[in-house]
């Protein structure tokens, strides 16, 4: 079967990049997610505070580690990342430490490539573009960058590909429907930003067949982690860790911070992932009555949410940290501008790009400091450097801005959404130029009688 195949040559690749990563001590956050999970196995406590001044995150990491617990305008000293990651993987961190969480991470990953394939199929792309594509993104986008280290979002970008596949499939199992559910309300318990996302999707989801079940769990799973947040720490915030900072929403325009979330130099997703760029042609080229629509509900307002928060607004390291939930359903996107114009141009650039992404990751797995590049100072990519100057053209990286320091030096990151916009526009000419492929279940159907096996 194609989905197993794809499934089992991303699980070989994960592994190995997460055992290149045991190699260094976890940077980052990663410290401080595993050190909740030593709260919750060794202590049986939400505070960390035990953790920290014990010294417990010496077993993997020998360096000095400031504790990501912050009091908030009540001075209840709050945890910065939410639980629901390390409650995922404490079981297996208690019977093999650090290589059980990367373990569990990897399983999601995986599992992930495998959402994205029947997301695909099921929205009518043919089983050669829907494996070529998942394969171009389990090795050329951010999955497989976090697969290999122990963040949070590849269990939100499993759950968002899962519901967002039960809510366009036409006749979903009851099951089906209550899985997807528990999903996106154990998503906000991973990180409060994913609220965002199982809003639209848990609407959408109960629009459809079995309500009671749409529902339940996700309200269920959601109004215990406002209950937990209450009564831990007097917070309604689904993200009380950042509220404890001042973060919110609104605080940043969202012309600068999406800007930095696609195209800067450090963190930008179109920067170290362009493969992803032919992802807005294909909602250009997408048929109206195709349910993609309940895609679009979700990426777009999380992307522009996102944007504005403070602390994130121009993105965060490693790059595509913010945008990494939503790969999974690009991936119909990108598949369609291939499948639209079957020609030499939009595959031939699938490819290249794909490659220039998986030959920055793997220089990450084998040099993982350089991949934090906040480390780097405002404007570095020392990854991106290497590879210009390995191809000659070593002034390549400045052709991104360095969309953090807009508010300091008054750069305007137009010429940038021109310069895509020209792109897409480009793109969607060029696929409508042809009578397009199938780009609905049924016409699929029609076009391909191989079966899915």
């Amino acid at each position: 079967m194609v989905v197993w195949s794809l499934m089992a040559a991303s699980a070989v690749l994960y592994a190995i990049a997460a055992n290149l990563r045991f190699w260094m001590e976890p940077l980052g956050d990663e410290p401080h997610y595993l050190v909740m999970s030593v709260a919750l196995g060794k202590y049986h406590t939400f505070d960390l505070t035990q953790a920290y001044a014990n010294g417990d995150w010496r077993a993997f990491y020998a360096d000095p580690l400031d504790a990501h617990v912050y009091p908030n305008a009540e001075g209840i000293m709050v945890p910065l990342h939410n639980f629901g990651g390390p409650i995922l993987w404490t079981v297996p961190f208690q019977l093999w430490g650090r290589p059980g969480a990367a373990a569990v991470v990897v399983l999601a990953s995986v599992l992930a490539v495998g959402v994205t394939y029947r997301l695909q199929r099921e929205l009518g792309i043919t089983q050669v573009y829907a494996g070529v594509v998942t394969g171009l993104f389990a090795v050329g986008t951010p999955l497989y960058m976090y697969a290999s280290m122990q963040f949070v979002d590849p269990f939100g970008a499993l759950f968002t590909a899962y519901a967002a596949l039960i809510v366009v499939r036409a006749d979903p199992k009851w099951w089906q429907v209550g899985l997807a559910s528990a999903g996106l309300g154990w998503m906000p318990w991973v990180h409060g930003r994913f609220l965002l996302l199982t809003i639209p999707l848990g609407l959408l989801l109960a629009m459809r067949k079995h309500r009671a079940l749409a529902l339940a769990p996700m309200l269920g799973l959601v109004l215990a982690l406002e209950l937990f947040n209450f009564t831990q720490y007097h917070s309604l915030s689904p993200a009380p860790g950042n509220a404890a900072l001042g973060d919110g929403l609104l605080q940043i325009s969202p012309w600068t911070g999406l800007a930095g979330i696609l195209f800067d130099r450090q963190y930008g997703l179109i920067s170290h992932f362009p493969l992803l760029a032919l992802a807005v042609p294909g909602m250009f080229l997408a048929p109206r009555r195709s349910p993609h629509w309940a895609l679009l509900a979700a990426i777009v307002p999380y992307i522009l949410a996102v944007s504005t928060f403070r602390t994130w607004w121009a993105g965060y390291t490693p790059p595509g940290r913010l945008p990494v939930v939503l790969v999974p359903l690009l991936a119909y996107y990108v598949a369609l501008t291939l499948q639209s114009r079957p020609r030499w141009l939009p595959p031939t650039l699938a490819a290249l790009t794909a490659a220039f992404a998986f030959a920055y990751t793997l220089t990450g797995d084998l040099y993982p400091l350089r991949r934090f590049t906040s480390s780097n100072g405002p404007g570095v990519d020392r990854i991106l450097d290497e590879q210009a100057a390995g191809l000659g053209l070593p002034d390549l990286p400045t052709w991104w801005p360095t969309v953090e320091t807009v508010p300091g030096t008054g750069q305007n990151p137009w010429p940038w959404y021109c310069g895509y916009a020209a792109f897409a526009a480009l793109m969607v000419l060029w696929s409508r130029s042809t009578r397009p492929r199938p780009s609905t279940p049924a016409d699929a159907e029609q076009y391909e009688r191989v079966p899915d096996r």
